[in-house]
């Protein structure tokens, strides 16, 4: 596998952060509400496997955190993996709501119970 070169890196950080912001604005509530507050931050750095991440203590869990919780989107990942746009925009929808439904205090079961796996 070859790198890719840094120009397409930025081009599908670019294009990966377009598509966050449009799933972000038609997510139904409590979904957008809760998108809204948290910090997302799209990666160009990974180029397999994991597609998001979320980071920190999930809503009203109560912890004090020193950081506030964050999602991680993987743009290199999901546009090796999802190389139309229509593909793309479908998984980025669903990582971004996969990480919001942990903020929102959902495990993988619940999450898989949900569709949301």
């Amino acid at each position: 596998m070859t790198d890719d070169a840094p120009d397409e890196q930025v081009a599908q950080v670019a294009q990966v952060e377009r598509l966050v912001g449009e799933a972000i604005r038609t997510l139904p509530e409590p979904l957008r509400s809760a998108a809204e507050v948290l910090l997302i931050v799209v990666d160009g750095t990974r180029r397999t496997g994991l597609y998001g991440l979320f980071d920190g203590a999930p809503r009203g869990a109560g912890d004090a955190e020193a950081f506030p919780p964050r999602i991680t989107i993987y743009a290199r990942a999901l546009a090796a993996d999802f190389p139309s746009r229509a593909e793309l925009t479908s998984e980025v929808r669903k990582t971004l709501v996969h990480e919001i439904g942990h903020y929102l205090g959902l495990d993988e079961s619940d999450l898989a119970g949900r569709g949301l796996e």
